[in-house]
């Protein structure tokens, strides 16, 4: 399928920020065919001013975080770090979470911060009738003291390889169902 992906408007994600995923196969939002592209997917996003997304962990992605426009804070805890710590990105400059990390993306400027999302494999997401089916993140509600507190385990349990593997194939078929015969 060769053509033109255009960046479409962007929706509220779980983790409070917009996301517009429009080159990702592996999103029932994106309209693409499941069977595109599976190898890494791009999204883009928007932190709005003075904002900040709730943490989140994704098990089984590893993300790049390419700053677009405007600058980001992104605090992260790796499993090897004893504390979280902040890195700071400005236009054209990116930030890499590895997998099973803690991550909250903080725009503490006054202007959007426009952000593209590069992540490997494919990043899976499953709404159905306005619900989330599944998702590669865990979004927390707990803060950055409570997640130390219970050392560094989360309330509720990560996503498992087998509901993920349950959604890819609710997806494939979906798609499947829905192409012309």
């Amino acid at each position: 399928m060769n053509r033109v992906f255009r960046i479409m408007p962007p929706h509220v994600v779980p983790d409070g920020t917009l996301v517009a995923p429009f080159l990702n196969a592996r999103d029932n939002t994106s309209g693409l065919p499941f069977d595109l592209l599976d190898g890494f997917s791009l999204a883009a996003g928007t932190i709005p001013p003075h904002a900040r997304s709730k943490i989140h962990v994704m098990p089984f992605v590893t993300q790049v975080t390419f700053v677009r426009r405007g600058t980001l804070t992104v605090r992260m805890k790796a499993a090897g770090d004893r504390e979280p710590y902040l890195l700071a990105a400005q236009a054209d400059e990116a930030v890499l979470t590895e997998a099973g990390a803690f991550v909250q993306l903080v725009n503490e400027s006054a202007a959007p911060c426009e952000l593209l999302y590069v992540v490997s494999p494919a990043y899976v997401f499953e709404q159905q009738e306005g619900e989330v089916r599944y998702d590669d993140s865990l979004v927390l509600d707990e803060s950055w003291a409570d997640l130390a507190a219970n050392q560094w385990r989360p309330s509720r349990p990560l996503p498992t390889i087998g509901k993920r593997r349950e959604a890819l194939l609710r997806l494939a078929a979906t798609d499947a169902a829905l192409r012309p015969l």
